[in-house]
């Protein structure tokens, strides 16, 4: 769960009231009565949100904003136990107040993106990310939301550059570190990625995907050796890591370990048994062991789950071929051509009329 940024303010003490009549004085829209009121409901909400108490909280910071409706600091709060809750549209509500009543609270922007972004109003949420940097350009949270955009957009080099600004605004950052080394592979910089996933476990060594991701990088580089090893250590924190093993699984294929990745498959299968990709993974490997009624019973299952699996159709209908089930296998390539596959096309031009 992600940390939710709390003002915290000290409580504060008052002496009794002097039995002589005084003067009333205004602070704002409420008296300094009202004001001390206020203040005293803000600590208890505090107090309650520290013991995990988000109802009492929003109960606590709903009456200091009641007594002071332009208490900010109340406001910013409510908005946070409101995100905390998920009720997003709520929580806009009081971050868009505060930033009414200051323009510079760059924490706001950053949590009434935030909530944009959970809303999927993706633009909203960009806008108010740099707004969150025009106001405190070392908000290296803003940084990296920004990078998560361009990434969604596959604009890697604008990601990479926010997360440059990230990780400079804050070096510890172990997520910019790992999704900069993702935008770096998807820009084919796969030694550039190496460094920044390890860079990232050495911040947070106890992230099983981080372990996952330098394994998919030593993949692509053909180090199987290391590329299972990193696959042990991500299963090594989450025994259920289905991807982990479907991953391990491609890289023993390749190493053509084929007992070894098809119990990977086999693994990921019993975590998760409709996951279409180990199917069609496990089948890759039957084939390569000549069992090809194995093959094509498991691509028809990964069609089965996933009906749109281009890459499943044109292995079943390699399989369907050497089972001599020609007219079955040249259907197979033709929607795999259908579903977009070059592979499917240049299969049904060479062996179907």
């Amino acid at each position: 769960m992600k940390k939710i940024y709390i003002l915290l303010l000290l409580a504060l003490g008052f002496t009794n009231a002097n039995l002589y009549a005084q003067d009333e004085v205004s602070v704002g829209d409420s008296t300094a009565l009202d004001q001390a009121k206020a203040e005293q409901y803000y600590n208890n909400g505090i107090e309650k949100f520290n013991a995990q108490d988000l109802h009492g909280a929003l109960l606590d910071f709903d009456t200091a904003i009641t007594i002071a409706p332009n208490f900010e600091k109340a406001l910013f709060n409510r908005g946070s136990v409101r995100y905390q809750d998920k009720d997003f549209d709520a929580a806009i509500i009081d971050f868009t107040k505060v930033i009414e009543l200051n323009p510079d609270s760059n924490n706001a922007y950053y949590f009434r993106g935030r909530c944009y972004q959970k809303s999927n109003e993706d633009t909203l949420a960009l806008k108010d990310f740099k707004d969150a940097i025009r106001v405190n350009p070392k908000n290296a949270k803003a940084h990296y939301r920004i990078g998560g955009y361009y990434f969604v957009q596959a604009n890697y080099e604008g990601a990479k550059l926010s997360f440059d600004s990230a990780i400079i605004a804050n070096p510890e950052y172990a997520y910019a570190y790992n999704d900069r080394a993702s935008a770096k592979r998807q820009l084919t910089d796969y030694e550039g990625a190496i460094v920044d996933y390890k860079k990232a476990i050495v911040f947070d060594s106890k992230l099983e995907f981080f372990h996952n991701n330098l394994g998919s990088v030593y993949r692509n580089t053909k180090q199987y050796d290391e590329a299972i090893a990193a696959y042990d250590k991500a299963i090594k924190l989450k025994n259920d890591y289905y991807l982990a093993y479907n991953n391990r699984g491609l890289a023993k294929f390749e190493k053509e370990d084929f007992d070894g990745a098809i119990k990977d498959y086999n693994a990921a299968i019993k975590i998760k048994s409709n996951y279409a990709y180990a199917y069609n993974n496990r089948a890759a490997v039957k084939f390569k062991l000549k069992d090809y009624k194995g093959s094509e019973s498991d691509c028809s299952k990964a069609i089965v789950l996933k009906d749109d699996y281009a890459a499943a159709y044109l292995n079943r209908g390699i399989a369907r071929e050497m089972l001599r089930k020609q007219d079955k296998a040249c259907e197979d390539w033709h929607k795999a051509a259908e579903l977009g596959l070059k592979n499917g096309k240049n299969f049904a031009q060479q062996a179907c009329n």
